[in-house]
C-alpha cells in the first residue's frame, strides 16, 4: 500500500447522508458505491466548481476524495448544512491509502485505486505516489481542482461531464440551473485540453498561452520522472 499525499478525504456520516448529498453532487449520488469510486464535482450557488474527486461509500457513511488544499474549506461549506439532514462532515488531514492495480471496481484512474480503507496511510514505509497518480490524472484529462482555481469554472468547461461527474438527468442540487443552462443553451464555448511545459512548473490559476489557442488557465500539472518538464491540463477556447 502506499499514500497519495495530494488528495484528502472529507467524510460523511449518518443514515441520511445519500439524501443529503443528492443536493449538492452534480453526479447522482445513488450511483455511490463502496469500492467502487464515483467521479463527482461540487459547485457554489454560481455553478462553479468548489472540488471535484471521487465518492466512495454506502447509505451510512460517503467518503470524498478531494484535493487537499480544498478539504478544509469544503468540509466548512458542508457542515451548516448537513446538520439539519443529521449528517456530521469531517476533513481528514492525512493523505489517502492507494495502490497500484491494472484495474478494477476500485480503480480511479489508470494503474490506481483506493486501497480498502481510504484513511489507513498512516504506514511509515509507505511510498508517497503524487507524482505518478498526477501524470495518470493528466493523461485522462481529469482537471483536477484545487484552491488556485476552486469557484471559477463550470463543471461542462472542465470537463467533468465527459469523466462521469455529472448526470444531467438527476434531481435538483447547488448551481444546477445555472449548469444545465449552459449545457441545454450550447454557452458552454470553453473546454480543457493538455499542454506541455518546460522548466518552472505551471501553477493552477495561471494563465497559459500557445500559439493555436491564445490564452487560457492552468487547472492541473504534472511532471516527468526529472521534475524538469510535464504536461498539464488546461481551460482554452473551444
Amino acid at each position: 500500500m502506499d499514500t497519495w499525499s495530494d488528495a484528502r478525504i472529507v467524510s460523511l456520516k449518518g443514515q441520511g447522508v445519500k439524501a443529503f448529498l443528492q443536493g449538492y453532487l452534480t453526479c447522482n449520488s445513488d450511483r455511490i458505491r463502496q469500492n467502487a469510486p464515483t467521479p463527482m464535482t461540487l459547485c457554489n450557488l454560481k455553478g462553479r466548481v468548489i472540488a471535484n474527486g471521487w465518492a466512495i461509500g454506502d447509505d451510512e457513511r460517503v467518503l470524498l476524495v478531494v484535493h487537499f488544499s480544498v478539504a478544509a474549506a469544503l468540509a466548512a461549506f458542508l457542515k451548516p448544512y448537513a446538520m439539519f439532514s443529521k449528517c456530521s462532515v469531517e476533513a481528514h488531514n492525512h493523505a489517502v491509502a492507494v495502490a497500484s492495480s491494472a484495474s478494477g471496481s476500485n480503480s480511479f484512474t489508470d494503474h490506481w485505486c483506493f486501497a480498502h480503507n481510504l484513511l489507513d496511510a498512516s504506514r511509515s514505509d509507505a511510498d508517497d505516489q503524487s507524482s505518478a497518480i498526477a501524470r495518470a490524472l493528466v493523461s485522462n484529462k481529469f482537471a483536477w481542482v484545487s484552491d488556485g482555481v476552486a469557484g471559477k469554472f463550470l463543471p461542462q468547461v472542465l470537463g467533468m461531464h465527459e469523466v462521469g461527474a455529472v448526470d444531467f438527468d438527476k434531481g435538483c442540487y447547488l448551481g444546477q440551473e445555472i449548469v444545465a443552462r449552459a449545457q441545454f443553451r450550447g454557452a458552454v464555448k470553453r473546454g480543457i485540453d493538455v499542454f506541455e511545459w518546460h522548466g518552472q512548473t505551471p501553477k493552477a490559476g495561471d494563465d497559459w498561452t500557445d500559439s493555436a489557442h491564445g490564452k487560457g488557465t492552468v487547472i492541473f500539472t504534472a511532471a516527468t520522472v526529472n521534475a524538469d518538464s510535464g504536461q498539464g491540463v488546461w481551460v482554452r477556447s473551444l
